[in-house]
């Protein structure tokens, strides 16, 4: 749907065993999407945009893949983003494209 520009371009003992286990589990997940979101914010910097708020890009991001995911289209999305955030169509396809690339890479293909 989306291509990339550039190469830059988730009993006692037992019972503490395994919560120590969720535990950790929890931690990995937390810190990979830290890292995915650290990522994502990287390539919006790369390509000079800033958002308002780190949460606010994520969670736009995030919204990008749940509107692909709902088999809106590419054209769809980039309106939607660009409506939402006030960015140029320009800016909107590249946000879509980072939010794609970082979030729900099924939908980015090289070009």
């Amino acid at each position: 749907m989306f291509t990339r520009r550039f190469a830059t371009s988730l009993a006692g003992t037992t019972l503490t065993a395994a919560a120590l286990g969720l535990a950790s589990l929890g931690f990995a997940a937390t810190a990979s999407a830290t890292a995915v979101d650290d990522a994502f914010m990287a390539l919006l910097h790369a390509d000079g945009i800033t958002p308002p708020s780190r949460a606010r890009a994520i969670s736009d991001a995030h919204a990008v893949c749940n509107a692909l995911d709902e088999g809106h289209s590419s054209k769809a999305v980039i309106a939607a983003v660009a409506k939402a955030t006030g960015l140029s169509r320009k800016g909107a396809k590249t946000f879509a494209v980072d939010a794609a690339s970082a979030y729900c890479p099924e939908y980015v293909t090289s070009s």
